[in-house]
């Protein structure tokens, strides 16, 4: 009988070079997006008030403009398009980079200055780190109508667009929302969403 001889199957190998180049990129690519937006989403934490009703649709993604309110009376206003946030806000002196992430406030009530951030630097207990513009009335309802333009010049659009949104503190002096109300009318700012957290009432055993 012939012997069966032993028939030698060639090793599959595997060239593992392009999977690891690419979650190399991938890993990368998350990295500095997580930290490009941890910088950018700094927001101005407000404690908002709380209702029964309220409307759940969607914030969109872009093209937004928030206006936080504070309970001291500060009057943030920032938007999400960065390009137009440097040009209305203008340039950080200090640090140039820093333009782009830079907000605007404005405190309608001068009589109560010294509680406010100018005075403290601090919403609450938080610093707030990115570059500030301050403005007075005339400044802050001109600052909105830039915003607006910008906005529309941006898009080469003339039916462009924010979605307005409104988060107020909770202690928030009424004269101060009315003041918002004002500049609001001045600048034909007529729809505006308000933030509110959902409250639920508890069933009764």
């Amino acid at each position: 009988m012939k012997k069966t001889r032993d028939i030698k199957k060639s090793e599959i190998k595997i060239d593992m070079t392009p999977m690891v180049d690419v979650i190399m990129l991938l890993l990368t690519f998350f990295m500095l997006t997580a930290t490009f937006k941890a910088a950018e989403s700094e927001v101005i934490e407000v404690a908002l008030p709380q209702t029964l009703y309220t409307d759940t649709n969607k914030v969109p993604d872009r093209d937004v403009m928030t206006f936080s309110i504070t309970d001291k009376g500060d009057v943030f206003v920032d938007v999400d398009n960065y390009v137009i946030r440097k040009n209305v806000f203008g340039k950080d002196v200090q640090d140039p980079e820093r333009a782009p992430f830079a907000i605007g406030l404005y405190h309608p009530d001068t009589t109560s200055k010294t509680e406010s951030y100018e005075a403290t630097g601090k919403v609450g207990d938080k610093e707030v780190t990115r570059p500030i513009k301050y403005y007075d009335k005339a400044g802050f309802e001109e600052a909105i109508r830039q915003l607006k333009r910008e906005l529309r010049n941006f898009y080469n659009n003339d039916k462009a667009q924010y979605k307005i949104i409104v988060k107020a503190d909770k202690d928030t002096d009424y004269g101060v929302i009315e003041d918002l109300m004002t500049s609001f009318n001045e600048t034909n700012t007529k729809v505006f969403s308000l933030v509110t957290l959902i409250r639920h009432e508890k069933k009764e055993e």
